[in-house]
């Protein structure tokens, strides 16, 4: 039984290798990966003139994530054209490889691609808006070949517009909800807020859910929000040290936004007192307040500088 099992196991590994056909080779340094680093180049420097004599005049270019399957290719003209327009419209543009990639030659051995060469690159473009000042750094795909006169003869290129759409949004004035000075939420932070002063925790804290969030200056960049417990107990190693002496409500306003979560922000005017020695520090304070439907506080976001304690 053994000796069967062990011809069954020889057999299958001899019909999977026989299934395997190789179609060429691939190659992580070749000529023409270095006419896609003279293509960057150029690009970044928007040389015009280079780009011109690196690209083939029969040049075809086409958006591998385009949904109209009857758009023509784009040609060297409009190619060449574009990459002027992203450096002119844009600043600080760049296009090259990602930091954790390196593009692929691929030499074929079938018929139809036997004469040129395929390089598979993995970029990141990035830049500043012009007009909008809005950063974007943008991985895509690009399949380029390399006709044997080392011209750039084809690509096709898949990337995610998404991250393009504030910038494409900032390009005209856009309404995003309504502000109020005077409103429920309002008197809900400043109710929570004096609350503080004088020392009644059971009136700030009603303001909040059982599972609201604090976050701010006091937490690490991408840390975990403070949940209730921690804060309170965040708020009491406070109090032990300091005693708040006045705060006062400097400018107040609630955002009811149609593409956010609503808030209160506001700015205060926090004077508190060192118990260890009855010093006086006076600091500004700004706060913003997420709320739920129900009007009770859903997140805390505090900024302040603690180095001034």
């Amino acid at each position: 039984m053994k000796t069967k099992l062990t011809m069954l196991l020889i057999v299958a590994s001899t019909i999977v290798f026989a299934q395997k056909k190789k179609n060429g080779n691939v190659y992580k340094e070749h000529p023409a990966i270095n006419v896609i680093n003279e293509m960057y180049a150029a690009v970044n420097q928007n040389d015009l003139e280079k780009l011109d004599d690196l690209i083939a005049d029969g040049f075809k270019g086409i958006n591998g994530d385009g949904m109209n399957k009857d758009a023509e290719p784009f040609t060297k003209e409009e190619f060449i054209q574009n990459i002027n327009n992203w450096n002119t419209s844009n600043r600080y543009f760049s296009l090259k490889c990602g930091a954790n990639a390196y593009p692929d030659a691929v030499e074929y051995k079938d018929e139809n691609f036997k004469k040129m060469t395929w390089v598979y690159a993995w970029e990141v473009m990035s830049g500043v808006g012009g007009k909008t000042g809005v950063k974007f750094s943008q991985p895509r795909h690009a399949q380029y070949v390399v006709t044997p006169e080392n011209k750039i003869g084809f690509v096709r290129l898949y990337m995610n517009q998404n991250p393009f759409s504030e910038s494409w949004r900032s390009r005209k004035e856009l309404s995003d909800g309504t502000i109020y000075s005077n409103h429920p939420n309002i008197n809900t932070v400043r109710k929570a807020i004096h609350a503080l002063q004088y020392g009644n925790l059971d009136h700030f804290f009603e303001a909040f859910t059982a599972d609201a969030k604090f976050d701010g200056l006091f937490n690490d960049w991408d840390s975990e929000a403070l949940s209730m417990e921690q804060f309170k107990a965040m708020q009491a190693e406070f109090l032990n040290n300091f005693s708040i002496e006045s705060l006062d409500n400097k400018w107040i306003k609630y955002y009811e936004f149609e593409s956010q979560a609503n808030y209160v922000q506001s700015w205060w005017r926090l004077t508190l007192k060192r118990k260890s020695n009855n010093e006086l520090i006076t600091i500004p304070v700004m706060l913003n307040h997420r709320f739920n439907d129900d009007g009770k506080i859903v997140k805390s976001n505090e900024l302040w500088n603690e180095a001034k304690l």
